[in-house]
């Protein structure tokens, strides 16, 4: 049996984490959720997991200053980030991309099956569908 892929999602919003969340537990990921760019980077400290899913616009510490912090260490610096956000302009968005971002999702309108779907190409081809 493959690994489970662990996927940390850190958005302030916890109707959407915890949905998002549930949404990769029952495609077979292993999840986490951190509330803010803070308490995500206080996990990342003692666990890496496979994937992240980040939003943008958080209080204390946002989804790009956690993504700056994250690329300017060798151990996070190839970490697969997706973005899930709801707020992002295109400026933002130019700065996601330069720091490695896959795919930039917006809540309004993004599918759970491409999320989960990116992931797994972002993670590479040792993980597969755990439930299927």
């Amino acid at each position: 049996m493959l690994p489970m892929t662990k996927v940390l999602i850190v958005d302030d919003e916890p109707d959407s984490s915890e949905f998002v969340a549930k949404y990769l537990a029952h495609e077979g990921f292993r999840t986490q959720v951190a509330p803010n760019g803070r308490d995500a980077l206080a996990t990342l400290i003692n666990t890496t997991p496979d994937a992240l899913v980040l939003d943008v616009r958080m209080p204390g510490m946002d989804g790009i200053e956690l993504l700056q912090i994250l690329r300017s260490y060798l151990r996070w610096k190839d970490l697969p980030v997706v973005i899930l956000t709801a707020h992002a302009n295109e400026a933002q968005e130019e700065l996601v991309r330069y720091l490695g971002v896959r795919r930039v999702f917006r809540k309004a309108n993004f599918k759970l099956g491409e999320l989960a779907d990116e992931i797994r190409a972002a993670v590479g081809p040792q993980v597969g569908r755990q439930n299927a």
